[in-house]
């Protein structure tokens, strides 16, 4: 791993690995250490100037329509990933299904993609969504420590 430059302070360096600790957490062996490797490169070679990392700052309140305006998401990939992570972080609910998708594109009043299935695999292949078993039937699918590293730094 390679630093930015000597200034990085302990206290940096301590919220960096607390945040790719967290952000690793749910993933499975042998991808939990590569992802956490990456992250803490990233978070301590790409921090704002104040000494915070950049990125999404959870209001409390949110409705999913809010949440989906205030990201930069023009693509159904990437509304796909806002909605499951407003789903486990806003609503601290489980992992998406394809038919809390399909009710969420609904809410937001959004057109839906003519196939979910090709959206969420292309998700899969990108490492940004993992599947998460079966929820009432349906597969379900959780976001990775890449997939939430994408929507707070590239959508918010």
């Amino acid at each position: 791993m390679t630093t930015r430059s000597a200034s990085v302070s302990d206290d940096e360096l301590r919220s960096a690995v607390e945040r790719a600790r967290r952000l690793t957490d749910g993933e499975p062996e042998p991808y939990r250490s590569i992802a956490f490797q990456t992250l803490l490169d990233y978070l301590i070679n790409n921090q704002a100037p104040s000494g915070e990392p950049a990125g999404l700052h959870l209001v409390a309140g949110l409705d999913l329509n809010e949440f989906l305006a205030s990201l930069r998401a023009e693509t159904h990939p990437d509304r796909v990933l806002g909605i499951a992570f407003y789903q486990e972080r806003y609503m601290s609910g489980p992992p998406v299904t394809a038919r809390d998708l399909t009710e969420a594109y609904q809410r937001a009043r959004l057109r839906r993609p003519q196939n979910f299935p090709d959206v969420i695999a292309s998700l899969v292949r990108k490492g940004h969504l993992v599947e998460q078993g079966r929820r009432d039937g349906l597969k379900s699918w959780g976001l990775t420590g890449t997939g939430t590293a994408r929507v707070e730094r590239e959508l918010a």
